[in-house]
């Protein structure tokens, strides 16, 4: 596996795993925590577009795929869609 195989995996891993209602929680380390997996997803979206030039409208598509609509007015889909905006038209 190379190394924007693995970055894209990692991601994949980390879309799955994160709390998408840690903004809500009265725990400031759950809030924390969010945050910080937040910025690490982020960060990886980033190096797959700069550095492994990534089909970004694919990756969205994948990663909506991953995880459910769920919360209040959709909050995973309207999450995973601002952190793909700067990448994407239509996002």
């Amino acid at each position: 596996m190379n190394v924007g195989e693995q970055i894209k995996q990692d991601l994949l891993d980390m879309v799955q795993k994160h709390d998408y209602s840690h903004m809500f929680s009265d725990s400031h380390s759950a809030w924390e925590a969010g945050m910080q997996s937040e910025n690490s997803i982020k960060a990886k979206i980033h190096a797959l577009f700069i550095y492994h030039r990534e089909d970004m409208e694919a990756l969205y598509n994948e990663v909506l795929e991953l995880v459910p609509e769920q919360y209040i007015d959709g909050l995973t889909h309207k999450t995973i869609k601002s952190w793909f905006n700067t990448y994407i038209t239509g996002a």
